[in-house]
């Protein structure tokens, strides 16, 4: 089993790396699962970032009730630009129905 420093030391810097590319922070994020819904809601509540001491920073935008904090690297969510979301459908509709009056 890893110690709790190994698992730091996996967390990349922010900042130029040795190759000239910046490292982006970590998500943070509170995981919940809600009555009645499938699967579980995934709620992003800030960034961290791994500081040239070793140490972690970590920025949180809110605090959940129940203090649970998931922290992982920035990964690209291909559900999040298959389909809209119910404010986005509504945004759409809504600019077709304007435009159907002003025409």
């Amino acid at each position: 089993m890893e110690s709790a420093d190994a698992k730091v030391m996996h967390m990349q810097p922010v900042g130029p790396g040795a190759d000239g590319d910046w490292k982006k922070p970590w998500i943070a994020y509170h995981i919940t699962n809600r009555p009645g819904m499938k699967g579980r809601v995934w709620s992003r509540i800030g960034t961290a970032w791994l500081n040239r001491d070793g140490s972690i920073s970590l920025l949180l935008e809110a605090i959940p009730i129940d203090g649970k904090v998931n922290i992982r690297e920035p990964i690209k969510d291909v559900r999040r630009s298959a389909q809209p979301g119910a404010l986005a459908v509504a945004a759409e509709q809504g600019a077709d129905t304007a435009a159907r009056k002003e025409a």
